[in-house]
């Protein structure tokens, strides 16, 4: 088996949210602006709460189906859970994604609408995060929604 190679750690954060922004002039100029107004001294910043400012634009970004660039951005989200150390990993799972499923809630359905950009790890990681805190019942839901669907027709 092949042993993954860890090339975004913890103690180099700012490298987990240059990856995590490149590719997206946008993303990288609202991120900026953001770390600029948020914090006086680099020591004094939180990475939760910068990804939560993320999540806030992915968000804002797919409730106006301006996703032109998600697949991108997903694509280094992979990235990042692949080779990220422990904590890089759970800065994804609870700062980016519990962050666009709380803010976005069912006006965003994320329960599904992501799924065409999540990759292979970040879309087990996401719906992991979904079963850890609706269990099945996230399932159940959907499937009855498309039954009753179904029966309007």
């Amino acid at each position: 088996m092949k042993k993954t190679v860890i090339k975004y750690r913890e103690s180099e954060v700012e490298a987990v949210f240059q990856k995590l922004v490149s590719n997206w002039v946008e993303l990288a100029n609202f991120y900026q602006k953001e770390v600029t107004y948020d914090y006086e001294a680099p020591s004094d910043r939180l990475p939760y709460v910068e990804m939560g400012d993320i999540a806030r634009f992915i968000v804002d970004k797919k409730k106006s189906d301006n996703t032109e660039h998600f697949i991108p951005f997903f694509e280094n989200v992979e990235e990042l859970m692949i080779h990220g150390d422990q904590y890089t990993r759970e800065l994804m799972v609870v700062g980016l994604f519990e962050g666009i499923q709380n803010r976005g809630g069912s006006q965003i359905d994320y329960y599904r609408s992501f799924d065409k950009w999540l990759k292979p790890e970040s879309l087990k990681a996401w719906r992991k995060l979904i079963e850890f805190w609706e269990k099945d019942d996230w399932k159940k839901t959907s499937e009855s929604e498309k039954i009753l669907r179904k029966g309007r027709r």
